[in-house]
């Protein structure tokens, strides 16, 4: 969706867009995909939704909420008789809309397209998906936030440098034996490259920049006899120590400018008690005051704790007997006050765990 938004504006006309249907039935697989999203920013609480296959987007819709009740600043849903759309208009959007509409084609996004021409009202929610946004996958396949924080530390504001102190801090505070870290940038002469006959412009161009934006990161661990600082290079790190300092940028990020983060496993390599350590983070109402948001999935049982979460936050998926995963709450079950809430998840008791078969090797 973030993707769709952000570039469709930009799609040529035969790209085929990124939807991949629900492919065990057979009628949903000629059915369009949804994606709605309900979100505030800058004070205003906007509702935003499409629906498309890879061929075309089939419905596009925008609710705003300036004042308490809605507003639906614009709709377009395909005609099939007429191969064409049928386009709403809200008069509490201002601006040119026909033009606009004339502009956007079947495979973009009328937000894109107004976004793209500098439409003001259209501009602030793209804003929100381009800034205030960010994906994390299953790999945590991040840019190095965290090092460029902390590069030349000397050069920045006072504010910046606070920052950085909080990364430090944060490392130092998770219990990883580390007594500092240390990041240079890593010198590359990008002119001299030789790429292979044939590599186009725009790859030739991207790993330049991944090149350019490589860090070297040390860190320091201190000798108990000598008291000396002994530096190791991240890289000779556990992984859980890798991905917990390739995090804490973004997290700390997310909170300094009320930035939604949604992240795949968020546990991977991650002790458990880390990775209750980042979710506290989030939660902690000094750190995180500007409205920044958790989105996570998970396997880690261990963060069913109500002293952690609110029931109405937890939510489970479970397989239906048609393929389809399935969504429900944990308010649902109604828990006792203080049940031990992993425990009767194993058991079974809320649902959404795998029902296995004694394992057999013949």
């Amino acid at each position: 969706m973030r993707e769709m938004v952000l570039n469709s504006a930009g799609y040529n006309p035969n790209q085929k867009l990124g939807i991949t249907p629900f492919l065990l039935d057979a009628q949903s697989q000629d059915e369009p995909s949804m994606f709605e999203m309900m979100f505030y920013h800058n004070g205003v609480r906007y509702q935003y939704g499409f629906s498309a296959t890879s061929k075309r987007v089939e419905e596009e819709w925008l609710v705003g909420y300036p004042k308490s009740v809605g507003q639906k600043w614009f709709e377009r849903v395909f005609n099939k008789k007429t191969s064409a759309y049928d386009w709403k208009y809200s008069t509490l959007l201002k601006g040119e809309k026909v033009a606009l509409a004339d502009r956007t084609r079947h495979n973009a996004l009328f937000l894109s397209v107004g976004a793209q021409w500098n439409n003001a009202q259209l501009s602030a929610v793209y804003e929100w998906f381009g800034k205030k946004l960010q994906i994390i996958d299953s790999k945590h396949n991040l840019k190095p936030i965290t090092a460029d924080m902390l590069f030349s530390m000397d050069e920045k504001t006072p504010e910046e440098n606070d920052f950085s102190k909080a990364v430090v801090g944060l490392m130092q505070g998770a219990d990883l034996g580390i007594s500092g870290i240390e990041v240079k940038k890593t010198e590359i002469d990008t002119e001299a490259l030789d790429f292979p006959e044939g590599t186009s412009s725009e790859v030739r161009a991207m790993l330049v920049r991944n090149l350019e934006e490589r860090f070297e990161v040390e860190v320091l661990h201190k000798n108990l006899a000598s008291r000396e600082n002994i530096s190791i290079p991240l890289e000779e790190e556990s992984d859980g120590t890798q991905e917990f300092f390739k995090l804490i940028g973004p997290w700390l990020t997310a909170c300094k400018f009320g930035i939604t983060i949604l992240i795949d496993e968020l546990e991977a390599s991650l002790h458990p008690l880390l990775t209750r350590h980042l979710v506290q983070v989030m939660q902690d109402e000094e750190l995180s005051n500007k409205g920044a948001q958790l989105v996570f999935a998970t396997h880690d049982t261990t963060l069913l704790d109500p002293e952690l979460f609110r029931r109405d936050q937890v939510w489970f998926t479970e397989k239906d007997k048609g393929g389809g995963t399935q969504l429900c709450s944990l308010s649902d079950y109604k828990p006792r006050k203080g049940e031990a809430m992993q425990k009767g998840y194993l058991s079974g008791r809320y649902g959404a765990v795998p029902v296995l078969e004694r394992f057999r090797f013949e």
